[in-house]
Parts: C-alpha cells; sequence; structure tokens
C-alpha cells in the first residue's frame, strides 16, 4: 500500500514490529531470568506490537500500517477542524 502526502509517499511495511516479552505469568522475575540463562523454560509470551518508528529514505515514508492508519486519523482529524 503506498499512498501519498504533501509530495511524500507513504509506503506501509507490516514487517515493521518489535518483540515485547510478557513477564506477567512469572512469579518472581528475578528468579526467572537467572533460570533462563541456565536454560530452563520459563512462562514468557512474546507480542508482536508496531514499531512506533518512521523512517524516511528521501520523499518517500515507510512505517507500519497502524502508523500509517494513525497519521490519516490525524490528518483527517485536522481537516475536519
Amino acid at each position: 500500500m503506498i499512498t501519498t502526502f504533501n509530495g511524500l509517499r507513504i509506503h506501509a511495511d507490516p514487517s515493521l514490529e518489535d518483540a515485547i516479552e510478557d513477564w506477567s505469568m512469572v512469579r518472581s522475575p528475578s528468579r526467572a531470568k537467572r533460570r533462563r540463562k541456565r536454560g530452563f523454560p520459563q512462562r514468557i509470551k512474546i507480542r508482536m506490537v508496531p514499531k512506533k518508528d518512521v523512517y524516511q529514505f528521501g520523499r518517500c515514508l515507510i512505517m507500519h500500517p497502524e502508523m500509517v492508519r494513525e497519521l490519516e486519523r490525524r490528518i483527517d482529524a485536522i481537516g475536519a477542524a
């Protein structure tokens, strides 16, 4: 999906994600970290969340599709005011 805004091309790249570790199921995070180093499995869930970063290459902006939707929402809000 490529759109344009004020001469800037906006390219949505779904691979721009960050891995977040969820330690909420772990009873003692410090103990779990020690045991994890030694190779014991832990109750850690890894969630993927969109990156908030926007990369610019020349006149092209590259961002996650959710960030594109957020940008479009903010542009529409400015235009409606």
